[in-house]
């Protein structure tokens, strides 16, 4: 079955452009026609897996960095789809952000500090329903160094090509700026309760922020 790519009701934003999100827009297509011309092959290639060992691996390997750059996209742009709300101060996310940093607040600098780390790659903040706390970290490129199984609530891309064209090869940091700027934080809360999952996620991720949310309540 062939991956479809979701669209996204995108406003304009302050210090990311129209044309920079048209254009992450369309890097975000690609990964979906890649995956999918990937996946079409393997069986192909599978039937003589002798003949082609070398690129029945290669194919492999690079299905999981094209899936990756989906499904991290689709957390990314839909972050920003509503336009910029600010987080409740009540919500059950807010709170466990307080318990774990002693306020809600100071996640921003940390995940800002993750993001102007040097490389290309993704800032991530995961939740662990075994441990019952957030774990926060660096996907090199979008594939490599992820919390396995782990659901993921807030997905922050600092490739180049998020913020180059609107800030230049050094604006790193002014992009992180203005993703927060305008950063819906209903989406990232919604992601943190029972239920909401089901644009992105699976059923064992949605049963995964039950337990965010019973811990929240205990």
């Amino acid at each position: 079955m062939d991956y479809t790519a979701k669209t996204f009701n995108i406003p304009s934003l302050d210090g990311i452009s129209t044309k920079s999100i048209d254009e992450h827009l369309g890097l975000y297509q690609g990964y979906v026609k890649n995956l999918n011309a990937i996946s079409r092959l393997l069986p192909e290639y599978a039937q003589d897996s002798e003949k082609h060992q070398h690129a029945l691996s290669e194919l492999i390997r690079r299905r999981s960095f094209e899936f990756d750059g989906m499904r991290l996209h689709e957390l990314y742009f839909a972050q920003l789809e509503g336009g910029e709300k600010t987080m409740d101060p009540n919500s059950a996310l807010a709170q466990q952000l307080a318990k774990e940093y002693t306020n809600a607040a100071h996640l921003k600098p940390y995940i800002q500090a993750i993001g102007n780390m040097r490389g290309p790659g993704w800032a991530i903040l995961y939740w662990d329903p075994e441990a019952k706390q957030f774990l926060a970290g660096f996907a090199g490129e979008q594939h490599q160094g992820h919390f396995a199984t782990l659901p993921i609530v807030l997905a922050l891309d600092v490739w180049e090509h998020a913020y180059l064209l609107d800030h230049g090869a050094a604006g790193k940091a002014k992009y992180i700026e203005a993703f927060f700027k305008n950063l819906n934080w209903k989406v990232i809360d919604a992601r943190g309760v029972c239920g909401r999952r089901t644009r992105i996620y699976p059923p064992i991720a949605r049963v995964c922020a039950c337990v965010f949310s019973a811990v929240h309540a205990a």
